[in-house]
């Protein structure tokens, strides 16, 4: 008896326990979550004429300024360069600056801005550009803003240029893009379109100067300007200026939701004293998704007008699908009929430039089956704890509680966009709470319990490792990239590795992944030339990474023809190849592997559907149907007790080159050849890593160069000893070439103090840049070496090392010579 009352009285003390421990714990829930906190830093423009330019958005710390690079403006050296700064509230003590050269290392000047003064939530100030710069020459320009008693950093670039004519520029502009959204007067931009017959028309997200001119001006769709269009001056040269204009568009659904889109036009302009030429445009369209009913039907998600490349994920069972819209993450779950904005700078109804600023993004790492997701924030923090910091949050969105907490911030002193070349391609969390991320040419490994950082592979090139694109699978190599007889692919879920050998005669390379299926290329050693960055793939192999065999699902071989390179899209490989004749490589027709069957086996994919209106809309098809208005869930933030913050060490310096194009940084590579292929195809410049140019599209409008003829018992010889005369260098070019030293190697041993560029795969015309800076560029031709020593618009000067005769071809016959001659180019630039 005693034993039973002495149960019953345990009993009741742990219900009442249970009763408390609930109450507690549901009093301590309610006070640690939160909404994000608003934005706080004000938003400082340049004053260029009459002309508000040049969005700047502030730093709570201070940057690797040689990293920030956004946007420009001319000035002239003992002017004054106003300033006018939105406050949203703050209050501004005092602005210094700095003017330093591109790659920070020399201090120009340093001073205090004048005539500081507020109104109406507005300050203005004065910065004087002393007689310190030199014409045409860059630099960068540092604002130290006093924000409320704190440091705030603003970085932009200047040039001193007094004809730049960018006001003009600018003016014609802002009135094209009037005229587009003026269908009364949309005729008068037809001497400026280009249209061409193979252009989509049937789409308003991206629409260029070689579409109709009904796209340009908007077909039938109704939109209203909710922001004045900002305009950002990206380049300025002698051949063109490059003017961003962007802006908030709204117009109303058939059911009178208001709808947002973020629009961006991209011009680049030519001043001419008696008409402006407009030599690109560009305008990008971008739905911001609200969630509302209409976003919703029988068994799809309507995104709205946006890119087609949608970042997302579904559970196993496909109930739940989270995807990435402009800078925020949503999820909605069918079952539960609920669309959840996981996260979001943005306010709700509110369309502050702050909230809008799109230098961030968000990486999905995985969902389970009740909704709860993984997911990582990484770039330009626009509001919360980290306003101001560029970093990665690792966050975890919680179903159940309807809650996101931060788990992990790892703080970063680079801009965005050089982040998202650096890192964006590797970033996964384990099962066990294992952070993998790439830094520089290291994959790191971070413990989120023990905060431990380790290096989890080290010295990665552009062709030694490849990922998933969930961030699941890696593969990659060890060494040389172009020697390597191993594969490794890890699985960082598990964390476990298994390897995949080449074969004795063969060397092994990874080429990416198509969904989790790995694909990687065998070369034969003699078909492996590193002198000209050519890996000739004679098989390739795809495998199934999630078979602990790694079972074999396709192999491609085709006599004749080496694969060098592979793109996945769309579901389809599309293979890069040549073939060898004479000694060189030379281009051949393309191929590809289709897989069209991997549409119909997912259970969630991305479509489209159509209307007159807003023409070509993207959606998520789902493989169940869904009606009824779905309810919107918006997370509360978790406050932890204490930020966990994590400095990485050991981190390596990033890529040698970044293809800076409309504004944004699209590649980051080890490669020239690389980087200059994708700048000229994409209009854009070469940036070292000190931010200096590299390469650019304009070049000296024509060049001729005088060389002296050098003895030798090679052509090799006698061109390397001219190039490295101009500049004041010499070498046994004789003796390193008959020991078997390529031209590449003699170049990359003798100049200490300088950069030697392999070109290799470039066409002549794209060398042409080097050739105008006043160095000749080695290249080799019918299987002999010779230099480019000058051009003209229409024409090639070549130098004949061994006759010491120039030759004049026309610029077409050149081409063609040098891609039948393997398109071989090295060109040298002294520090």
């Amino acid at each position: 008896m005693r034993i039973w009352k002495q149960c019953l009285i345990v009993a009741a003390v742990f219900i009442a326990g249970l009763f408390v421990f609930e109450k507690l714990t549901n009093h301590e829930t309610q006070n640690l979550t939160t909404d994000m906190a608003e934005a706080s830093l004000p938003v400082v423009y340049l004053i260029v004429g009459e002309e508000q330019v040049n969005e700047l958005h502030g730093y709570t710390t201070q940057m690797d300024a040689a990293s920030v690079r956004d946007t420009i403006t001319p000035v002239e050296s003992g002017s004054v360069l106003p300033i006018s700064v939105d406050l949203y509230g703050s209050e501004i003590t005092s602005i210094s600056y700095e003017v330093r050269s591109l790659d920070t290392t020399r201090l120009v000047q340093q001073s205090e801005a004048g005539n500081l003064s507020a109104s109406d939530d507005t300050a203005t100030a004065d910065l004087t550009i002393q007689n310190l710069l030199t014409d045409g020459e860059e630099y960068l320009l540092i604002l130290d803003v006093t924000v409320d008693g704190e440091s705030c950093y603003f970085y932009t670039r200047i040039i001193q240029e007094e004809d730049s004519h960018i006001s003009e520029c600018i003016s014609f502009v802002r009135e094209f893009h009037d005229i587009t959204m003026d269908k009364d007067r949309q005729s008068e931009l037809s001497s400026y379109m280009e249209p061409q017959s193979g252009e989509d028309n049937t789409t308003l997200q991206t629409v260029t100067i070689n579409n109709s001119l009904s796209q340009a001006c908007w077909g039938d769709f109704e939109g209203t300007e909710v922001t004045e269009p900002t305009a950002s001056v990206k380049e300025l040269n002698d051949s063109y200026n490059v003017i961003l204009l962007t802006y908030i568009l709204s117009s109303v659904d058939e059911d009178g939701n208001e709808e947002y889109y973020n629009v961006e036009e991209y011009y680049r302009v030519r001043y001419g004293t008696e008409k402006m030429y407009l030599l690109s445009f560009e305008r990008t369209v971008e739905e911001i998704f609200q969630g509302n009913e209409s976003d919703l039907q029988s068994d799809a998600l309507v995104l709205g007008i946006r890119s087609s490349d949608v970042d997302y994920m579904a559970n196993e069972a496909g109930t739940v699908v989270c995807f990435v819209q402009q800078g925020e993450l949503w999820s909605y779950n069918t079952e539960s009929n609920n669309l959840t904005q996981v996260f979001s700078f943005r306010t709700d109804g509110e369309m502050d430039v702050r909230e809008n600023y799109d230098e961030h993004d968000i990486r999905i790492i995985r969902t389970n089956e009740s909704g709860s997701v993984d997911f990582i924030v990484y770039g330009y923090m626009n509001r919360g704890e980290h306003e101001g910091e560029v970093g990665i949050s690792v966050c975890y969105y919680d179903s159940t509680t309807n809650t996101v907490e931060e788990r992990l911030f790892i703080p970063s002193s680079e801009s965005y966009q050089i982040m998202k070349e650096e890192i964006g391609q590797v970033m996964y969390i384990s099962n066990t709470g294992l952070f993998y991320l790439v830094i520089g040419d290291q994959v790191h490994c971070v413990n989120m319990e023990t905060l431990e950082d380790s290096v989890f592979i080290s010295d990665l090139t552009k062709d030694n490792y490849e990922s998933s694109a969930d961030g699941r699978y890696l593969a990659w190599t060890e060494g040389n990239a172009a020697e390597a007889v191993i594969l490794h692919l890890t699985d960082l879920k598990s964390g476990t590795t298994t390897d995949i050998e080449a074969g004795e005669g063969f060397y092994i390379r990874p080429l990416g992944f198509l969904e989790s299926d790995c694909i990687y290329g065998l070369a034969a050693e003699e078909n492996v030339s590193e002198e000209s960055d050519i890996f000739a793939m004679s098989r390739l192999v795809i495998v199934d990474s999630s078979d602990e065999n790694l079972s074999v699902l396709k192999t491609y071989e085709a006599d004749g023809a080496y694969v060098t390179d592979v793109t996945v899209d769309d579901g389809n490989i599309y293979l890069q190849r040549m073939t060898y004749s004479d000694g060189v490589y030379i281009e051949a027709e393309s191929d590809t592997i289709y897989n069209r069957d991997m549409q119909e086996q997912e259970l969630v994919y991305v479509s489209s559907v159509t209307s007159d209106i807003k023409q070509t809309e993207v959606t998520l098809q789902m493989s169940v149907s869904v009606s009824g208005t779905p309810g919107l869930l918006i997370p509360k933030q978790i406050i932890p007790e204490e930020t966990v913050t994590l400095e990485l060490a050991d981190q390596d310096e990033g890529s040698a080159y970044y293809v800076y194009a409309k504004g944004k940084v699209l590649l980051g590579t080890d490669s020239v050849s690389e980087a200059v292929m994708s700048a000229d195809e994409n209009r854009g410049v070469v940036i070292g890593r000190n931010q200096t140019y590299v390469w650019k599209r304009a070049k000296a409008s024509s060049q001729s160069i005088t060389v002296t003829a050098a003895e030798g018992n090679s052509s090799q010889s006698r061109a390397l000893s001219i190039l490295l005369a101009q500049i004041d260098l010499s070498a046994d070019t004789d003796g390193m070439t008959a020991d078997g030293s390529s031209a590449y190697e003699i170049l990359e041993e003798t100049v200490t103090d300088g950069t030697v560029y392999n070109l290799t795969g470039c066409s002549v015309e794209q060398t042409l840049y080097f050739v105008g800076t006043g160095m000749p560029v080695y290249a080799v031709l019918n299987g002999q070496a010779v230099l480019i020593t000058g051009y003209t618009d229409s024409s090639v000067s070549i130098y004949d090392p061994m006759t010491d005769l120039t030759t004049v071809k026309t610029l077409t016959a050149a081409a063609e010579e040098f891609a039948a001659s393997g398109n071989v180019f090295l060109a040298v630039s002294a520090e």
